[in-house]
């Protein structure tokens, strides 16, 4: 124990100034002082198991649809958009563990701008496989969903601090269906598992939701 003779208190901490005055403190006896503040644990060690198995995975995923696209060529290497969509999911999350505001926001804007990205780098290079629109957004748009629902789990964020942006999000994964209505998709299954992942995180919101959350979804949706 150390005693603080200016402001005539004692601290229990192995700190050699007054959290107070900033004198220096003396001590009262001879044994060490315990430490007081517990071991916090950093997210990346704290989660360390969680990332080794979502590495894995996201490596499994990256090698077998390489392996798949090379024996099975098509006109495309749609494999090549799946790995690129990984990494982009990787980036999100990595981003994440540094910044706590506007989580919901930036992964918005970034899949927005991406979708923008890849529709005039498509028309630039006039493709004809229109990969764009069959393997780039429907994945993109996934990655965009799975990328805030990673982030809710990792940084342990109440889902109704940016509510409306991972609806939103959620949303656009609906977008690859209404391609379809208009004839501009040639490969259904990436739309459909797009919109079905997006139905799935809609509707955990609703499910798993405590009441604070429902209440601020009422309030963003005026209803």
């Amino acid at each position: 124990m150390k005693y603080c003779n200016k402001c005539a208190v004692s601290v229990d901490s192995p700190v050699t100034r007054c959290p107070l005055c900033y004198a220096t403190l003396v001590s009262k006896d001879n044994e060490p002082e315990p430490v007081s503040y517990p071991d916090l644990e950093t997210q990346a060690e704290k989660y360390n198991i969680f990332f080794r198995i979502l590495l894995f995975l996201s490596l499994s995923v990256s090698v077998v649809c390489t392996t798949i696209n090379f024996l099975a060529p098509t006109k495309t290497w749609w494999s090549l958009i799946v790995v690129a969509n990984i990494l982009y999911m990787w980036i999100a999350i990595s981003t994440a563990l540094q910044r706590r505001a506007k989580l919901g926001y930036n992964v918005l804007i970034q899949g927005l701008c991406l979708a923008v990205m890849i529709l005039i780098f498509d028309r630039f290079f006039d493709s004809k496989v229109n990969w764009a629109f069959n393997y780039a957004l429907p994945f993109l748009f996934l990655t965009a969903t799975l990328s805030i629902t990673i982030i809710v789990i990792i940084k342990r964020m109440k889902i109704r601090d940016f509510i409306l942006y991972f609806i939103l999000t959620a949303l656009m994964g609906f977008v690859p269906l209404l391609l379809i209505a208009v004839g501009l998709v040639d490969v259904i299954w990436p739309s459909v598992v797009s919109a079905v992942y997006s139905g799935l995180a809609l509707v955990s919101i609703f499910v798993f939701a405590d009441n604070a959350t429902k209440v601020e979804l009422k309030k963003r949706l005026h209803i």
